[in-house]
């Protein structure tokens, strides 16, 4: 599958494949970009460019070397991941020592390194030697939904390209072409507004079940009916720590596509401005807990805290200021 299948980004994949055709591949390069923007897929297609046995300049998807590299299979290739909470010091001296040797099979070595935002100080700054003393047959390769996290040493010595959400028409049409019903299609293209939810790539049908588990959170929240039985499951959570992350995202997506739809019903707004129009009865009944200047502390809180996670803020941390968001009475929420 060569870079013109791979959707959306048209721009981006004009800037890969200039630099394949011209031979001006950067040896450090940060992919950056939230919801429906295909990183991986991205970087493993330039990987995979790279050293493709049959397509110059791009790849055919079909080759034993691209084929191998989709598998996580070619020794040239390296997708990594953080150990834990974060990238251990150990992977970044590995990555150090292990780019200075010459490839085994082809072309190019290749280093994507997911959730880049998830490198330590002490990795980040490990990781700046191999940055700053690259192998000639070495490529780099960061994937982070948000340079926020990224240090600028990092930044400085990556040529960075900022992946753009696709539109919702595109999404629209990318899921009737995968044979999608074309009500499913158009509820979740208009979900995709958000920004942020990852609708290419997500199961679909636990997307549309989480919507209502959230709701029903953001119920009793608002209603100030059962915020400890939302509590006690983020203090389960809290155990373990990818679990946690998992799930304090999507709730505070979620939470903040139906505050938004909650907003514009009760300004009067058109029902087809609403990301969950399928709710719409439900969130009328919600919208008589909260006045207008409380939703938008909602909204902001919400923006707030996905910062936070962003930032690896503690979990105990993050779940007490979820909950006091709807609960403290100095905000003017309570």
């Amino acid at each position: 599958m060569p870079f013109a299948e791979l959707f959306g980004n048209r721009r981006i994949k004009r800037v890969l494949t200039s630099y394949l055709r011209n031979r001006t591949i950067p040896p450090a390069m940060l992919f950056s970009g939230a919801g429906s923007v295909n990183l991986k897929g991205f970087a493993l297609g330039l990987a995979k460019a790279l050293n493709c046995l049959k397509m110059e300049h791009d790849f055919c998807g079909e080759c034993a070397h691209c084929l191998d590299i989709d598998r996580e299979m070619f020794p040239d290739v390296r997708l990594l991941r953080p150990d834990g909470q974060q990238y251990k010091k150990e992977q970044v001296d590995f990555i150090v020592e292990d780019q200075l040797r010459r490839p085994l099979k082809g072309d190019r070595k290749v280093y994507i390194l997911e959730s880049a935002q998830m490198l330590s100080e002490s990795s980040a700054n490990a990781f700046l030697k191999a940055l700053e003393e690259p192998s000639e047959t070495t490529i780099f390769i960061l994937l982070t939904p948000s340079l926020a996290g990224i240090l600028p040493t990092i930044q400085s010595r990556c040529q960075v390209l900022r992946f753009a959400p696709p539109a919702p028409e595109e999404i629209r049409k990318y899921l009737l072409g995968q044979g999608m019903q074309e009500e499913k299609a158009a509820l979740l293209s208009r979900l995709s507004q958000s920004q942020r939810l990852d609708l290419i790539h997500g199961n679909y049908d636990e997307l549309l079940a989480a919507r209502g588990a959230v709701l029903d959170v953001l119920g009793r929240l608002l209603r100030h009916d059962g915020e400890g039985e939302v509590l006690v499951k983020l203090n389960e959570l809290n155990r373990r720590r990818d679990a946690f992350i998992t799930y304090f995202r999507e709730l505070v997506n979620l939470i903040s596509q139906f505050l938004r739809d909650i907003m514009v019903l009760k300004a009067g707004g058109d029902a087809s401005l609403l990301f969950n129009i399928d709710f719409r009865e439900e969130l009328m009944v919600l919208s008589q807990y909260s006045g207008e200047e409380k939703l938008l502390f909602l909204i902001r809180r919400m923006e707030t805290l996905l910062r936070d996670v962003q930032r690896n803020l503690n979990a105990k941390v993050l779940t007490q200021e979820f909950i006091r968001s709807f609960s403290d009475p100095e905000t003017g929420v309570g």
